[in-house]
C-alpha cells in the first residue's frame, strides 16, 4: 500500500475512509496528542501520543500540546503519522508528516481530516520550519515564548542594517555581527516573514550576498554566515539616509545616534547596560570567545534580546 509524505510541496491527500491510528514521535515527553471532534467521534485512546478512531463521522482536528507546562520547551521537535488500523493488513496506507519543531508554541495544529464518501482528505495544517542555525532556532523558539507562533506573511521583509563604521570592527571580528543577525532571522521567523536581507552601511550601502544556489536572499539560513564572511571597507560613519525605503529595517550599530534610534529598531552592540533602556542590547562575549556560542549557554540573554527586539517591532 502507499505511503503518503504530506509537507510543504505536498499539502493534501486522499485515502480510503477507514479506521485511522494516529501517533507522534520525536520529543513527545512533554507532550500529548490533541484531537478535537465532534460529540459523537469515537475516540481510543490506549496513550497520551497514540489514538484510534474506529470510524470518521466528522471533521476531526489532530494536534499536540504541551503537558505540565504552559508551552513546549526548546528542541522540541515532533513527528506524525497517520494509518488506517487494520492488525490484518500487512502492509496498510500510511501519511507521515514533516517534522515540525514546536519549541515555545503553547499548542499546534498539525492536521485536519475531513470524510469524503469514500475517501477521507488528509490536509496539514503546520508547515515544517525553514531551518535555521542552532541560534537562529533558539531566537526562534525564545520569541514565540512572546508571540506564539504567526501566520506566514509572504509580502512582508525586514532589512538587517550593519553599521561598518570604523569602531565597529571588533563587534564583527568575534562574530557580534553575525549573532545579531542570526537574532534578527529567528524573530522574524516567529513572526511569519521569512523574506529578510542584510546590508552594510558605511559610506555607500553594500547587500550582504548569500553564497548559496538561488542567489542572494535565497537560504536565511546563511545570512549570519554571509554577515561572518564579509570584509567591510571600514569608513568614517555611516550614511543611513542611503538606506531604501520598503522593508523594516534593524539598524545593527555600537553607538546608534538619536536619529538612527528614531528611524529604525535597533540592535545595539555594547556593554553600557544604560542602553536597554533604548532598545536590544548585544553584549560582547567573553575573552577569545565566540558571540553565538555565548549566546546559546546563556539563554537569558538572549530572551532579553528577543523580548526587546519584538517590542521594538510590534
Amino acid at each position: 500500500m502507499p505511503i503518503y509524505v504530506v509537507g510543504v510541496s505536498n499539502q493534501r491527500v486522499p485515502i480510503p475512509n477507514q479506521a485511522l491510528a494516529v501517533s507522534i514521535t520525536g520529543s513527545v515527553r512533554g507532550a500529548e496528542l490533541d484531537l478535537r471532534t465532534a460529540a459523537e467521534q469515537p475516540v481510543v485512546r490506549p496513550t497520551a501520543h497514540h489514538a484510534v478512531l474506529p470510524r470518521i463521522t466528522g471533521e476531526v482536528t489532530i494536534g499536540v500540546r504541551p503537558v505540565g507546562a504552559p508551552r513546549f520547551g526548546p528542541g522540541t521537535v515532533i513527528h506524525l503519522a497517520i494509518a488506517h488500523d487494520n492488525p490484518a493488513e500487512v502492509d496498510p496506507v500510511q501519511v507521515l508528516f514533516d517534522p515540525v519543531d514546536v519549541s515555545g508554541d503553547s499548542a499546534l495544529m498539525f492536521a485536519v481530516l475531513r470524510p469524503q464518501g469514500s475517501h477521507i482528505e488528509v490536509a496539514i495544517s503546520a508547515l515544517a520550519d525553514v531551518q535555521l542555525s542552532a541560534l537562529g532556532s533558539a531566537a526562534r523558539s525564545s520569541a514565540r515564548q512572546v508571540i506564539g507562533r504567526g501566520p506566514s506573511q509572504s509580502d512582508g521583509s525586514v532589512l538587517v542594517a550593519l553599521d561598518i563604521s570604523a569602531s565597529m570592527r571588533p563587534w564583527f571580528d568575534d562574530g557580534s555581527a553575525a549573532a545579531a543577525t542570526d537574532i534578527v532571522v529567528g524573530v522574524v521567523a516567529a513572526a511569519g516573514i521569512r523574506n529578510v536581507a542584510a546590508a552594510l552601511v558605511g559610506a555607500e550601502v553594500t547587500p550582504v550576498v548569500i553564497d548559496a544556489p538561488g542567489g542572494a536572499g535565497s537560504d536565511v539560513a546563511g545570512l549570519a554566515d554571509a554577515v561572518r564572511r564579509a570584509r567591510p571597507r571600514w569608513s568614517a560613519g555611516a550614511r543611513w539616509s542611503r538606506l531604501a525605503t520598503g522593508p523594516r529595517i534593524i539598524a545593527c550599530a555600537d553607538s546608534p545616534a538619536s536619529a538612527v534610534r528614531q528611524g529604525f529598531s535597533v540592535i545595539g552592540l555594547s556593554n553600557d547596560r544604560r542602553f536597554d533602556a533604548m532598545g536590544a542590547r548585544l553584549p560582547s562575549p567573553r575573552q577569545g570567545q565566540d558571540a553565538s556560542d555565548e549566546l546559546l549557554v546563556h539563554p537569558q540573554v538572549l530572551d532579553r534580546i528577543t523580548a526587546a527586539l519584538l517590542r521594538a517591532l510590534t
